[in-house]
């Protein structure tokens, strides 16, 4: 069974105010839930339709799993685990950075895609939307426990950086006529409004992804530009 006080504590994590004050976030499905538990990241408490071999687990009904779930469709499992501890946030070490990305199922696909090309680290503005929000954490597929993501003014984070600066616009240099180095710093900025000028005065380039066709399209959804670059750069990476 499920208490309301227990009902109401899950729902509150729905909202980034909450996760902060008690440092605990949500997790859904079998594994994405799987993944997050294997990386040592501690479980609180577990609620799941199953009967299953895990600690603190409570075994509810479907219909109490409907109330609980952020879900469209519930998952078998919702688990809540504690926020891991903050690290130092890297400089001059390769690095993604993100400025005042907004949409949750954009930043779980980025860090999917960070996961996949080797990215370990990620450096968001303060105004990125919260990496513990439940869609970031679902779409990220169980990504989310194998990269470090930070929060950081990023004016303040960049002036510190004395490695190579990218930044991604419509209109730069060819992302394949760049030989990037091995340590460095890549910008994607907001989906409607691109990098902030406060932000592009710290770029050494600017690098853009052309256009083959003469269609209408005028420019890349966020993470389809992520993982056409990052592919780019995994490519140089297994040639040199």
């Amino acid at each position: 069974m499920i208490t309301n006080s227990e009902l109401k504590y899950i729902k509150k994590l729905g909202r980034k105010k909450y996760r902060n004050l008690y440092s605990h976030f949500v997790v859904e499905g079998e594994k994405v839930f799987q993944d997050i538990l294997n990386s040592k990241i501690p479980l609180v408490r577990c609620y799941s339709t199953k009967q299953i071999n895990v600690q603190n687990n409570v075994t509810v009904t479907d219909n109490c799993m409907k109330r609980i779930t952020f879900l469209k469709n519930p998952s078998s499992i919702l688990g809540i685990f504690s926020t891991p501890k903050k690290k130092r946030t890297p400089l001059n070490k390769k690095v993604l950075v993100l400025d005042d990305v907004s949409d949750p199922g954009n930043l779980g696909s980025i860090i999917r895609l960070c996961d996949w090309f080797g990215f370990e680290n990620i450096v968001c503005s303060k105004n990125t939307v919260d990496c513990y929000n439940p869609k970031v954490i679902q779409s990220s597929m169980g990504s989310i426990s194998r990269i470090n993501i930070f929060y950081e003014d990023l004016s303040s984070y960049l002036s510190k950086v004395s490695i190579p600066v990218y930044g991604t616009f419509l209109n730069g240099e060819s992302f394949n006529r760049i030989t990037f180095p091995k340590e460095f710093v890549l910008i994607f900025g907001n989906e409607s409004n691109g990098i902030s000028k406060s932000v592009s005065k710290f770029l050494k380039y600017k690098i853009t992804i052309p256009k083959v066709s003469r269609s209408n399209v005028d420019s890349l959804n966020i993470t389809s530009a992520t993982a056409i670059i990052m592919n780019e750069i995994s490519n140089q990476s297994f040639k040199s």
